[in-house]
């Protein structure tokens, strides 16, 4: 009887721990509600947790829920480029390697960039600087002689935009000693 009343005891036992289990997997199973997301790239996400855009769906079975081990793949940002601009400055006068005859010793150059954008010129002749908002230079008291140059562009944050290439302009002064 003893072994009979053990047996039994056993048994209702796991009749009893098979009961709670089935019921708490049921009760598991049919707990929580499931979202569904469908996003701008046509990917579609199911979830139990709600997002922006999530719709509710409803089951007709009763169905489990399973952790994914996959992590979502980071996004990557979108790098807005901007096409790169290719800015010229062009020195409008005087023509390469040209003579200017002027007995005051007074020298234009004239310079512009394209496209347009907010800066200014800087004037590199024989290792002087000079600046200008217009890109036009008016030299005066310039000896006769030949003279390099260049034009360089510097927005307003400073940063060297374009520059020039190199050129030679020669200035001729009559001689005081011709009469």
């Amino acid at each position: 009887m003893y072994k009979a009343s053990t047996k039994l005891v056993v048994s209702a036992i796991c009749a009893a721990i098979f009961c709670i289990s089935a019921i708490s997997h049921a009760a598991f199973i049919n707990s929580g509600t499931v979202y569904k997301t469908v996003h701008k790239d046509g990917t579609v996400t199911y979830s139990d947790q709600p997002s922006p855009g999530a719709v509710a769906v409803e089951f007709d079975v009763p169905t489990s829920t399973i952790q994914s081990n996959v992590r979502p793949s980071p996004t990557q940002p979108q790098i807005n480029s901007t096409p790169k601009v290719n800015y010229k400055v062009l020195i409008l006068s005087p023509e390469p390697d040209a003579t200017i005859r002027n007995n005051v010793g007074e020298l234009s150059i004239g310079a512009s960039l394209e496209p347009k954008v907010g800066g200014f010129f800087q004037l590199h002749i024989n290792d002087e600087i000079h600046e200008s908002a217009t890109g036009m230079f008016r030299l005066s008291s310039m000896n006769r002689g030949t003279y390099q140059y260049s034009v360089k562009f510097i927005d307003n944050t400073g940063k060297l935009i374009a520059s020039s290439d190199t050129r030679n302009v020669y200035l001729h002064q009559a001689s005081a000693l011709i009469k």
